[in-house]
Formats: C-alpha cells, sequence, structure tokens
C-alpha cells in the first residue's frame, strides 16, 4: 500500500506519495487558485473552491494509478495556535484541563470553543518536580473543515493529520536514525515569513518557540533563537541543527554555518540526502508523515 501526504501552504498545494518501502515515488506542488486560510472566501464560494481543488488535485496525478493508498493531510504551524507555558500537574485532570482552556481563552475570548484542543508535557519541571511546562496545540475547528470538505467533496478519505514541524521529527529519524536517537537537535521551520524551532534531546521535544520575520530580519532572529536555547538549556547542549522550509531557507543554512561554525547544521532533504534542493526540503514534513502513515 502507498502513503499520500497532500499539503495546503496559503495559495500552494503539495502532494507527496511513498511506496511500502519508504521510497518517494511522486511528489509536486501547483497554485490552488485560492487561500486555504480565507475562510470567509471558502464560505461563499465552497462549490466553486471544492471544483477549483478538484482540478488542481487532479492536475498532479497523485491518485492517477489504481493501487491501494492512504491519505493524510499536513497542517502548517501558522495555521494552528501553538503556545508553551507552565502547569502545575499535582492538579487533578479537570483542574489541568480547565486551566489550558482558560490559557487559550485569553487569546480567543470570543472563540475558545472552536478550536480542538491537545497538549503535549515537555517534562521540563524547571521550577519542581510538579510544576512543567506543556506544548499547547489548538486547531480552529472552521480550518481543519475547509480542508476536510475539500477532501470528502473529491471522494478524499482523510486516514489522519498532523502539523509540519512536528511531522519533520519523524524525517529526521528515517534519515539520520542515529543522530536522532544519539544527538541534540535543533529543528527550525522556514515557511511563509515565519520561523519554528523544536528543540529536540532524548528523541522527544523538550521546548518549541516560534519567530514571525521578514527577509530583512530573518537571519537575525534565527541566531536570536539559537543562542536564546544555548542559554537556557545549558543541560541539554545540542550539537546538530535541521532546517526545511522554502526558497530562503538554504540562504539562511549558510549564515547559520558561519555564524555557528562548531554545530553540524545539515538541510532536511527527503528526496536525495546529498542534494541541497530548497524544493527538496520543503518536502521534508510531508515525507514524515507519509512514514507516520505506514505504521
Amino acid at each position: 500500500m502507498s502513503c499520500i501526504s497532500i499539503e495546503f501552504s496559503e495559495n500552494f498545494l503539495r502532494v507527496l506519495k511513498i511506496n511500502d518501502s519508504r521510497e518517494i515515488i511522486f511528489k509536486d506542488e501547483i497554485g490552488l487558485g485560492f487561500n486555504i486560510n480565507d475562510i470567509l472566501n471558502f464560505k461563499k464560494s465552497r462549490n466553486e473552491i471544492t471544483s477549483l481543488f478538484s482540478e488542481k488535485i487532479n492536475e498532479t496525478k497523485i491518485f492517477e494509478n489504481s493501487e491501494d493508498y492512504s491519505v493524510c493531510v499536513l497542517m502548517e504551524t501558522s495555521q494552528i495556535f501553538l503556545n508553551v507555558f507552565p502547569v502545575d500537574f499535582h492538579e487533578d485532570k479537570n483542574n489541568i484541563n480547565s486551566h489550558i482552556l482558560w490559557e487559550l481563552s485569553n487569546y480567543y475570548p470570543e472563540t475558545y470553543k472552536d478550536f480542538i484542543i491537545k497538549y503535549y508535557r515537555l517534562n521540563n519541571n524547571y521550577l519542581n518536580e510538579y510544576i512543567d511546562e506543556v506544548l499547547l496545540i489548538a486547531i480552529d475547528k472552521n480550518k481543519f473543515d475547509i480542508m476536510q470538505s475539500l477532501c470528502n467533496g473529491n471522494g478524499i478519505k482523510i486516514k489522519n493529520i498532523d502539523i509540519d514541524q512536528f511531522a519533520s521529527e519523524k524525517c529526521i529519524k528515517e534519515i539520520y536514525s542515529e543522530e536522532f536517537k544519539s544527538k541534540n537537535i535543533l529543528l527550525i521551520g522556514n515557511k511563509n515569513n515565519r520561523l519554528d524551532f523544536s528543540l529536540i534531546a532524548n528523541e522527544k521535544i523538550k521546548y518549541y518557540d516560534f519567530s514571525n520575520t521578514n527577509k530583512h530580519n530573518q537571519k537575525s532572529v534565527a541566531l536570536q533563537q539559537i543562542n536564546y536555547f544555548q542559554n537556557i538549556f545549558i543541560e541539554i547542549n545540542f550539537d546538530r541543527i535541521f532546517l526545511y522550509g522554502d526558497e530562503s531557507t538554504i540562504e539562511l543554512m549558510n549564515f547559520i554555518n558561519e555564524e555557528k561554525n562548531n554545530y553540524n547544521v545539515k538541510l532536511l532533504n527527503p528526496v536525495n540526502e546529498g542534494d541541497n534542493s530548497v524544493n527538496n526540503s520543503i518536502y521534508a514534513p510531508l515525507y514524515g508523515l507519509a512514514l507516520k502513515n505506514l505504521q
């Protein structure tokens, strides 16, 4: 059975297919003709957009062969609410859940009930054994429903859904399995004027942060965040940096290599490990998600 990953990225659609030998057998990127984040436009023109998506997904020929396959959808971090904050785990579960919901309501006081909520304990315990940080992951149901509606309207059954920054961890584990097991890693995602940072130790995420950027401050923001992790998480002492993302990622990688030449900085490239093509690094999350779908 093959696995297909679909990613909606603002005005673009990316698709990737792997076989049961974990090999990439197809990938493509095309313009969508609409912005997936424009909820109001979708509500006004649902039928037209569904029809347009049908044309675009057929253009990719991702479903051209008749073999069995499963489909998963990738969401970008910019489409998700993500936040890190402390929680007292000495409290009972209901109080913890209430605290997390309250945290979200501070940012979305009118619509916090319209989110699918999950949280991940980071096991930092930086204050005491009970106070720990959590990573809150909140998905706007309206955004998810748009993607689900587009797929359902074209006979595409979604098996699961994931977020690009976290799906990329699976890509690292597949391509650089020994480093993933034995090294502490900083993963940087660079997409749509946004940088996402995941600090990974002992194969688990220990901290997450992000910054909105532009072409003028991207390098300084990345360097500032790397220095922050160095100073705050001294005990982790990461020595590997992986990057994936859009057309500016190679330039960013070269800059970090120059400024932090004591690190091993690599482009996360699922297509050809020796080819530093940013067009391939953008497929790292799709590949990671497809690998998860094989299990």
